[in-house]
């Protein structure tokens, strides 16, 4: 193992420790959340507002749980390099450790949120069309998109703090206009360029592609699609980062 994995390991079992710390339930209260948010969302758009689909219990884990890991990563990652001011300057370390510790902390509660509720959905629908021996593959690009662009993000609250709010203002927008609990069939032709133009939704597509109404050719377009996306991303943020990296240390 060598001097980044194990830092990595480090940094990302410190957050994970840090955030149960003087809880009672621990570990419970991190995947109590999508799953709570899950339950009650299904209900909502299942039985009061009536969306017709099938085994809409199944569409709705495909969009909602890719989601919440999305917006809660980018929510906790955007200030941390900022308040890990004293330990940047403090120990010889990677700012990129710190933001990719706080990913995968995310990443791992949410394979196990997503699971715990899988495994009974399955049983409750009558889907099977579904292709999880596939799922690693998006959910690979997922990982891949959201620490790009939690690095990205981060980098750019050092020098202009109002990123987090702008964010924050952002994604519970597009929450919206992001086809996550209803089909993108449902919006109006005129209005699918809003879609089109959402990298979020790339994300989103290709890991429910697997989930719900598994169709190969529909799969690999959709995986393609959010490579594609996740390479911009990607790009963008080692752009900004080799630009702007010397001048971390004064701002912080």
């Amino acid at each position: 193992m060598n001097i980044f994995t194990r830092q990595l390991y480090s940094l990302t079992f410190a957050n994970m420790k840090a955030r149960y710390r003087k809880t009672v339930a621990g570990f419970i209260w991190v995947i109590l959340n999508p799953i709570i948010l899950y339950s009650v969302q299904s209900l909502v758009f299942r039985k009061v507002l009536r969306i017709q689909l099938p085994d809409y219990s199944l569409f709705l884990l495909g969009g909602l749980l890719p989601w919440i890991f999305i917006t809660n990563t980018l929510e906790m990652s955007i200030p941390y390099l900022f308040n890990a001011h004293n330990l940047l300057r403090g120990f010889r370390i990677n700012p990129l450790l710190l933001i990719l510790s706080q990913v995968l902390d995310n990443f791992i509660n949410f394979l196990i949120a997503f699971f715990l509720i899988l495994l009974p959905v399955i049983f409750l629908t009558e889907d099977n069309t579904s292709a999880f021996y596939l799922l690693p593959i998006p959910i690979l690009i997922l990982f891949l998109a959201i620490a790009a662009l939690s690095s990205l993000a981060s980098l750019m609250n050092v020098f202009y703090r109002d990123t987090k709010f702008v964010l924050s203002f952002g994604l519970n927008i597009m929450y919206f206009i992001t086809p996550i609990f209803y089909p993108v069939e449902y919006v109006p032709k005129q209005y699918q360029w809003i879609i089109n133009l959402n990298p979020l939704y790339y994300l989103i597509e290709a890991f429910r592609s697997a989930v719900y109404g598994f169709n190969s050719q529909i799969f690999w377009m959709a995986c393609l699609k959010a490579f594609l996306v996740t390479l911009v991303i990607i790009i963008i943020s080692c752009l900004y980062w080799n630009r702007r990296k010397n001048d971390l240390y004064y701002y912080i």
